[in-house]
């Protein structure tokens, strides 16, 4: 079975060049022209990924990204045309993944596309962690988070930035290298979300973010997930 594509983008022209590159990639397509359709489409399809105009009329690409986030964790790369640092940032936050700013680079589109599945194939077959004698559990292939026996709900980003330096525990992982690992790339704009995130981790899984115990700042390094 082919893997889903889902493109909401209201530039007609477009959207059949996304889908004529996806389908020659192998992927299948799913095209919907206005908000409405493509969280129609989002619902009963279920697809793997979703590339999102941020201009498309009605709601519009944030709110969108939003209305899906009620119910899937997919993830959704932002299509465009206005690629300044606070938009980019105001994306990420709203629970975007990725983002690419038009004119897009059909290659760049198909390996930023390519690096969110492999991801999501990874993290699919990795076994659940638990830390701190249980204190902490991470189980990747539900994407669900414990804390003292508690579940905590994380954003996709969230849970895949804590994935990693979870990888990488007790090790010093720098704040480009987490860029790079987690969005595909280590601009300022990657960075600034990076430490937009580590905020919200620390609130949600530290018993006190001020002092924490898993997520440390090593400072004008990055960050290291300490297990001792």
């Amino acid at each position: 079975m082919k893997t889903k594509i889902l493109i909401v983008e209201d530039e007609i022209a477009f959207s059949m060049t996304l889908e004529t590159l996806l389908r020659g990639a192998g992927y299948e397509p799913l095209v919907a022209n206005t908000t409405e359709d493509g969280l129609e489409l989002a619902r009963l399809h279920r697809p793997a990924l979703v590339l999102l105009d941020v201009m498309i009329p009605a709601m519009g690409g944030w709110a969108l990204c939003q209305r899906i986030r009620e119910f899937s964790d997919v993830p959704v790369i932002f299509l465009t045309a206005v690629g300044d640092t606070d938009n980019v940032v105001k994306g990420l936050k709203m629970g975007a993944d990725d983002y690419l700013v038009k004119p897009v680079n059909p290659a760049e589109l198909l390996a930023r596309v390519w690096v969110r599945l492999r991801h999501l194939e990874q993290t699919a077959a990795a076994p659940p962690d638990s830390f701190g004698d249980g204190e902490l559990v991470i189980d990747r292939t539900a994407h669900q988070v414990w804390v003292q026996g508690q579940e905590v709900e994380l954003r996709p980003r969230e849970f895949d930035m804590l994935v990693y330096l979870a990888d990488h525990a007790n090790e010093v992982v720098t704040t480009a290298d987490l860029a790079k690992a987690v969005w595909g790339w280590a601009d300022d704009t990657a960075v600034d979300g990076i430490k937009t995130y580590i905020h919200h981790l620390r609130r949600k899984i530290e018993a006190d973010p001020a002092a924490p115990r898993w997520l440390q700042t090593v400072r004008g390094v990055g960050y290291r997930f300490t297990t001792g």
